[in-house]
């Protein structure tokens, strides 16, 4: 009896193994991962050099690990272990309070966020001394809940050394503007339907208040599921949020261009069944976007420097603005700038970075 069960065990053991092998080799392969927005690893080519060099099997393995059958359900079932079995407090960074999904940033860089604020000064003494310039800090979620025993930046920190350290421009703090619910459950970023107390608070500060498109004359439309970036990095099944984007008579109107912008409207709805959801705004990273408002309220001119947080924004804007150039500074530098943007003396600069990015300020150039 004993006997026949090693014999039963081995079996379902060997069966098991062979089974997901074949299971492997029938499957096709897929191309990426959208729950961790990367490429997965494809079968290298076999040639006596990569065999001989080890690079072969370096890349063998990795394909593996890749295209292993059901690897989304093991990333799920982990999860789930991990919070509500070993009821740990975060799982690679990622923790889950009343039905959001966080990340946990726990290291203050102090040289990252002297470099953003010496990035600025800059740009202001290169190019915008002739021009209003204002700028502001997005918080990322976690500084919501900072008071309750999460990790977290040091944001004091952070908002004192940009406020020290920036030069030639006027701080505009929207902390106050913002509350948790007014970021998707999912994902790192604001919901624009959400925005229009910061887009009022940062609009009366630039002078163009009143001429602001009032919440009234915005049609919402309606894209979901929505599945956010922190949701797809805490491998836990929950429910996707809904994504809101927001048209009015200027937005319809607006002309875009960019270098490497190649849609023909603020909300390129197609992008959001790709990688990332939120690229349905402005077409997700551009380096360069120039926004033509030809029945804007004034004949005004606003250049953004912004993150992805920026992309969200920008359109709210289009009534108050007859121009409105968006410029992200992790994809050119500004040393470059002058070759695709020319400022008008006058006009008003909007810094407008997250936290997350001021704490990895590096990553613009």
């Amino acid at each position: 009896m004993k006997k026949a069960k090693y014999i039963i065990t081995i079996a379902v053991f060997v069966c098991l193994i062979f089974g997901l092998a074949v299971w492997q080799v029938i499957l096709p392969d897929r191309d990426r991962s959208f729950s961790e927005r990367r490429e997965l690893a494809q079968m290298p080519p076999v040639t006596a050099r990569a065999v001989f060099n080890r690079e072969f099997s370096d890349k063998l393995e990795e394909y593996l690990l890749d295209q292993f059958p059901m690897r989304e359900d093991f990333r799920n079932i982990n999860a789930v272990f991990r919070f509500y079995v070993l009821r740990q407090l975060d799982s690679n960074g990622i923790f889950l309070k009343d039905g959001v999904v966080y990340k946990t940033e726990t290291a203050t860089n102090e040289e990252q966020i002297r470099y953003g604020a010496a990035l600025y000064n800059a740009a202001i003494e290169s190019w915008l001394r002739e021009c209003n310039v204002y700028y502001t800090v997005v918080p990322d979620k976690t500084y919501f809940v900072r008071d309750q025993g999460y990790p977290h930046l040091d944001y004091d920190k952070l908002y004192d050394i940009m406020e020290s350290e920036v030069k030639g421009a006027r701080f505009i703090d929207i902390r106050d503007t913002l509350s948790i619910d007014k970021y998707y459950r999912t994902d790192t970023h604001w919901k624009q339907p959400d925005l229009f107390d910061t887009v009022r608070k940062l609009g009366g500060a630039m002078g163009v208040g009143e001429y602001l498109t009032p919440e009234s004359a915005y049609t919402a439309h309606t894209l979901s599921p929505f599945y956010g970036v922190y949701m797809q990095q805490a491998a836990v099944p929950m429910d996707g949020d809904e994504l809101v984007y927001l048209t009015s008579e200027y937005t319809d109107n607006a002309k875009i261009s960019g270098p490497m912008y190649s849609y023909d409207t603020l909300y390129p709805t197609e992008l959001f069944e790709g990688m990332d959801g939120y690229d349905v705004f402005l077409g997700g990273t551009q380096p360069i976007i120039e926004i033509e408002c030809p029945n804007a309220r004034t004949d005004r001119e606003l250049y953004i420097f912004r993150d992805s947080f920026g992309s969200s924004l920008a359109p709210l804007f289009t009534g108050a603005y007859k121009k409105i150039t968006v410029i992200d500074l992790r994809y050119v530098t500004t040393a470059y700038l002058p070759n695709y943007v020319t400022f008008t003396p006058g006009s008003d600069v909007l810094f407008v970075n997250s936290t997350l990015v001021l704490n990895t300020a590096m990553i613009m150039r």
